[in-house]
């Protein structure tokens, strides 16, 4: 309708007629514009679920949440300007691998509790041999302990092999 329309106006031979109908087809093709409504629910879902990420960032393993901030701006940003379907979507999907990809911290609150119970054990009637292996063993646990990547299963672990060393303590023989 458009292009009929310019070619009329262009027309310096033009009757009033084809002016008359240009501007009908014009009219009538602005009536039929049909707005496109664009399904933003999922990328909205998915950024209000990496802002909660994002306020309890500490909860999470530092290298698993890199760069989650910038993958947010932009789909805010594409959320704000996006012109088609295909870039809402794509967006969700970028924001969400990047929200599932979050790992949190391991849990070390039975760690820290065991290495407090061995540093307030009497070592003196233990023997030598026994309290140097202990005292290896916790230097291993507190880098695991110190350590923000350690997953659950090394903080467990490293749980159990103090236990052990414990266990391992033998009285000095009178």
């Amino acid at each position: 309708a458009i292009t009929a329309a310019q070619a009329v106006a262009d027309n310096d031979d033009a009757t009033v007629a084809e002016v008359t109908e240009a501007i009908t087809n014009l009219s009538d093709a602005i009536a039929n514009l049909e707005s496109i409504k664009l399904d933003t629910s999922a990328l909205v879902h998915e950024i209000e679920l990496v802002n909660k990420m994002l306020a309890n960032i500490d909860n999470y393993v530092p290298s698993s949440v890199e760069g989650l901030a910038d993958k947010l701006a932009d789909a805010q940003n594409v959320l704000e300007n996006a012109t088609t379907q295909a870039e809402i979507d794509e967006a969700t999907k970028m924001l969400r691998e990047a929200r599932l990809n979050a790992r949190t911290k391991a849990d070390t609150s039975a760690l820290e509790e065991i290495i407090a119970y061995v540093n307030s054990l009497n070592l003196a009637g233990y023997t030598a041999e026994s309290r140097n292996m202990l005292d290896r063993t916790i230097v291993a646990v507190k880098r695991v302990l110190a350590d923000p990547e350690a997953t659950q299963e090394e903080v467990d672990q490293a749980v159990q092999t103090m236990q052990t060393a414990i266990d391992g303590l033998q009285l000095v023989e009178n």
